[in-house]
């Protein structure tokens, strides 16, 4: 950047050591140009300076994130593990929640899954084969009965006896 001062003002130089006539419009526009060009190497200059600032500063901001990260995630390494087997046992513990009774229907013998906290509701419960609609459950030993009794048996169901 220091080239293109150096080189407007050696301009500058130049146009002064030509006893030029100063009311000539040529050298008057001369003048101008040389005067231009060298603002024009000033702000360049002033924003090589900027940007050299900028560059500096932001390599201090990447180094201070750098060392943040390192004291952030260096000390979770063992919180990160322990994490990660606490998953893995809650995990396993909703396998073993995620119990399930399977039933037959006797209508169309499909197997119908459903969950077994169904057992311990209060209301009355129907379970219902999701092809035929049957009832295959009722959590209700008054409404087992009669359920079963109302269904009429099937006529295809006897044929594979």
């Amino acid at each position: 950047m220091s080239d293109v001062r150096k080189k407007v003002a050696y301009l500058k130089g130049l146009v002064d050591g030509m006893d030029l006539n100063p009311e000539n419009k040529e050298t008057r526009l001369l003048k101008e140009i040389v005067e231009v060009l060298e603002q024009m190497a000033e702000a360049i200059h002033d924003l090589h300076e900027d940007y050299e600032e900028l560059e500096e500063y932001l390599e201090s901001i990447d180094e201070d994130l750098y060392d943040l990260e390192d004291e952030v995630y260096a000390g979770d390494e063992d919180e990160y593990e322990e994490d990660e087997d606490e998953d893995e046992e809650d995990e396993e513990e909703e396998e073993d929640e995620g119990d399930y009774i399977e039933v037959e229907c006797p209508k169309c013998h499909e197997i119908v899954c459903f969950d077994a906290d169904v057992l311990d509701d209060e209301d009355v419960v129907e379970v219902t084969c999701p092809n035929c609609e049957t009832v295959v459950f009722v959590n209700d030993e008054d409404e087992k009965a009669s359920a079963i009794e109302e269904e009429p048996p099937d006529p295809k169901d006897t044929d594979d006896i």
